[in-house]
């Protein structure tokens, strides 16, 4: 994470919904804050007990260490994702400046577009009236056209991957993805990448690996809780797409804008951080259900596994539907649920390799 000195011009926000662009072109550095530290779970049960998911947990507790990250900022962004985030922002309002991004019912472009719009207007002033800082038009299209430069980078690290998934793990390419959200500089961020990109396709290799090729669905994966990716990899298979808002779904689609109006950037960034969202709070299962299967084709995978993070109901709900479609599909698949402990690691690791035997029986 970049050098934190103090809260000026620091905006924290949390999911993938909220477009960075916006305050970066107010001066401002946006910072991700969800959080994957299992340490921090059992701080923010002390103070939010009760069935509420390790993510919610982990990422208000950041507010209760003194030294974090998270009381460097100025002011909160958080999305009416799911239950547990908007009940979170009230809880964070006795700790900073809140702004409740609300989102639309459903991804209907031609219904909400013009009320999404209306909302990112609010969020500009939110930021004005928090920070003192103001928005102008020539900064946001500056920070679009980075935000393309990154889209770009993202699908070559796609690809490379797909091609030979050996040559760059996926906990390294979650790590550089969760990166670009840390506050560090979009420029100085494209640089490193772009380094770890050409080193990684110089390991590349002609012969195919023989490890099992998966799509990884599901739950955020937030650093440092690479539990899932770590059993994956270690069991012997490669992760060759995901569709999880933390990997490099989040920088796969870059804001498309044909002009350079204030009106047009609005909804270039409602577009691709909305309406073009991955995620199950508005999105129908089948929308979901159909990229994983064009993903499985795409890449030739092998099979599909599915990270449950416990106490989501967003996700555990899907794989119901999804693990029927791919059986119509005959295409193997595994649910991993868990949490952030590391207690049923062994055993998960004992369904894992099971799983991918069956995978190499086919």
């Amino acid at each position: 994470m970049a050098d934190v000195k103090g809260p000026e011009g620091r905006v924290g926000y949390f999911c993938q919904m909220v477009p960075p662009e916006i305050p970066r072109a107010m001066g401002l550095t946006p910072v991700r804050l969800g959080c994957g530290n299992a340490a921090l779970v059992q701080s923010g049960e002390e103070v939010l007990s009760g069935e509420i998911c390790p993510l919610t947990k982990s990422s208000f507790a950041q507010f209760l260490q003194e030294d974090h990250p998270a009381n460097y900022t100025e002011c909160l962004v958080i999305p009416t994702a799911c239950d547990a985030k908007k009940k979170l922002g009230e809880v964070l309002a006795d700790y900073r400046p809140v702004f409740m991004f609300n989102l639309p019912p459903e991804q209907d472009y031609s219904q909400y577009a013009d009320s999404l719009v209306k909302e990112l207007k609010k969020l500009v002033k939110f930021l004005q009236k928090s920070t003192g800082r103001k928005l102008k038009r020539r900064a946001l299209v500056r920070e679009v056209t980075a935000s393309q430069k990154v889209s770009q980078l993202a699908r070559e690290f796609e690809k490379l991957r797909a091609y030979d998934p050996r040559c760059i793990s996926a906990r390294d390419t979650f790590l550089i993805v969760q990166s670009y959200h840390s506050g560090m500089d979009v420029e100085v961020w494209l640089d490193e990448a772009r380094r770890a990109y050409e080193q990684s396709a110089k390991a590349a290799e002609d012969k195919p690996s023989l490890r099992p090729r998966l799509v990884l669905t599901g739950a955020p994966i937030v650093w440092p809780n690479f539990k899932p990716l770590t059993l994956i990899e270690t069991s012997g298979a490669d992760i060759v797409a995901d569709t999880l808002c933390t990997g490099l779904q989040s920088l796969i689609d870059p804001p498309v804008c044909e002009e350079h109006s204030m009106s047009a950037l609005m909804r270039a960034l409602a577009q691709k951080y909305v309406f073009a969202s991955a995620c199950p709070c508005f999105i129908s299962a089948a929308t979901r259900i159909s990229r994983t299967l064009d993903l499985v084709s795409e890449y030739n995978a092998q099979g599909v596994l599915h990270y449950g993070l416990r106490l989501c109901q967003l996700f555990d709900i899907e794989v119901y539907k999804l693990s029927e479609v791919l059986r119509e599909n005959k295409v193997p698949f595994m649910n991993m649920r868990t949490d952030y402990s590391l207690e049923d690691t062994e055993q998960l690791r004992v369904r894992l390799e099971a799983f991918l035997e069956t995978l190499e029986e086919d």
